[in-house]
């Protein structure tokens, strides 16, 4: 990438809230790949002079000076044989408390403090009362932090979504926010559970929803990640990453739980002995002993015992000293290592589905009244199926409501006691269980 295309990649990926002078030179130093561009006064001086003639860069001034931004490696901590995060220290302030802009005129996406209160001075700073613009020099002295630098929406988009990204892609603003955030993370990405708990402060569900829309529209990639706290306490989450900026981190463990996979996979029966698997593998006997614990624990494999007879019939002995058969500790693949598996539509305590998807392609949904609210249509559907009912699924499609709102708008009625639900068990029949949902009327039948 060009030098100057990498200041302005830099200024974008900080997003709405902009980016302190200061700040972006500590970008440009720690950016990976390297800048490629001496960082001294003179050249400081040149990008300042490029970016004032940059038509996608807008200057802004804040009500207050910017925080210091400090950069921290969360994969020094990490330990490279188990991959699990040694937290060693709090997590520093957030320099960029989050402040959703929502449904902008102007179309503006992203999360900014200071939004409505920021003053534009692009014009100032572009064109002095003597003509000419003002130097680094004379606008660090003049407004030092409070001056940010922002890009334009576009421009801000493209450096979140990259180069492979549909720019007509219209993102929710809370979803455009996450993404955000993770722009500005970079190579560092951050953890599902703290972005529910600590920077978005909302509901562990709400952001599994928003996560899965940007992880199934191909914006972001999730790896597993597990932190031990100074307590001894061990965190599981997810580590979210921009598509452009992520990056396989795997353990030891995690690579060889892989290749015994492989090996497994390959064999008769997809059963392999445990000995000639850690000879293959090359590895000590602790730790063949953990890979395969880790892989008893995640449902991978399961140990067998098999008559040495069956295994080998040209070897032997294949009687003990007591009369009884030999037999041999082997490993059974159960499944594949670093298979995904499907996401369930419903988690299995709300799950509502019948299992029919041919069923829930067919459903038409119906016109929506404008001058009837959401639950007074959707309590209507529910009456006018009488003592059949009707399941969460055929709900939100006759309703035209995304799965995270129909099931609000079930829980609020259930709630005000005007429907109920019924499970029915479909297992004999090859389905899921099924939650229909019925009138008040009907509960006494």
């Amino acid at each position: 990438m060009d030098p100057l295309d990498a200041v302005l990649d830099e200024v974008a990926l900080e997003g709405l809230d902009g980016i302190s002078i200061q700040t972006l030179w500590l970008r440009l130093r720690s950016r990976q790949p390297e800048l490629g561009l001496n960082l001294d006064p003179l050249s400081q001086q040149f990008i300042w002079s490029c970016l004032i003639r940059a038509a996608e860069i807008r200057f802004y001034l804040l009500p207050e000076h910017r925080r210091a931004v400090t950069l921290r490696d969360r994969f020094v901590e990490v330990d490279r044989d188990t991959g699990i995060h040694e937290m060693q220290e709090a997590e520093p302030l957030d320099v960029y408390p989050v402040s959703v802009v929502t449904e902008d005129p102007g179309g503006v996406q992203g999360s900014c403090q200071f939004f409505r209160e920021r003053e534009d001075v692009s014009e100032q700073i572009r064109s002095a009362d003597l003509g000419a613009p003002l130097t680094l020099e004379q606008v660090q002295s003049r407004w030092s932090e409070r001056l940010v630098l922002v890009a334009s929406q576009e421009r801000r988009y493209r450096a979140l979504i990259g180069d492979e990204g549909n720019p007509e892609l219209k993102l929710p603003d809370l979803c455009y926010c996450i993404l955000e955030r993770l722009g500005r993370a970079r190579w560092q990405g951050e953890l599902q559970r703290d972005l529910h708990t600590r920077i978005f402060r909302m509901d562990a569900g709400k952001m599994h929803y928003l996560r899965r829309k940007l992880d199934r529209n191909g914006l972001i990639t999730l790896q597993s990640h597990v932190a031990r706290l100074p307590s001894g306490a061990q965190q599981h989450s997810l580590l979210l990453l921009l598509k452009r900026f992520h990056v396989d981190r795997r353990s030891k463990y995690d690579i060889l739980m892989e290749s015994t996979s492989n090996l497994l996979s390959e064999l008769p029966d997809k059963t392999g002995i445990m000995m000639k698997l850690r000879e293959q593998l090359r590895v000590s006997d602790r730790t063949f002993k953990r890979v395969y614990q880790y892989m008893l624990a995640a449902k991978l494999v399961s140990v067998v015992r098999i008559p040495l007879k069956e295994l080998d019939p040209g070897g032997g002995p294949f009687k003990t000293l007591r009369g009884t058969d030999v037999f041999v500790r082997c490993l059974k693949l159960l499944k594949p290592y670093g298979q995904k598996e499907a996401e369930e539509d419903e988690d299995d305590e709300n799950n509502d589905e019948d299992g029919d998807a041919s069923v829930k392609r067919s459903v038409l949904g119906e016109p929506r009244i404008i001058e009837r609210d959401m639950l007074t249509q959707a309590y209507d559907i529910v009456v006018s199926t009488g003592t059949r009912g009707i399941s969460q699924s055929l709900l939100r499609g006759r309703l035209n409501i995304g799965k995270l709102e129909g099931r609000m708008v079930c829980r609020l009625l259930e709630r005000i006691d005007y429907i109920f639900f019924c499970i029915f068990d479909q297992k004999n029949a090859g389905l899921m269980s099924r939650r229909d949902f019925f009138k008040k009327h009907y509960k006494s039948y």
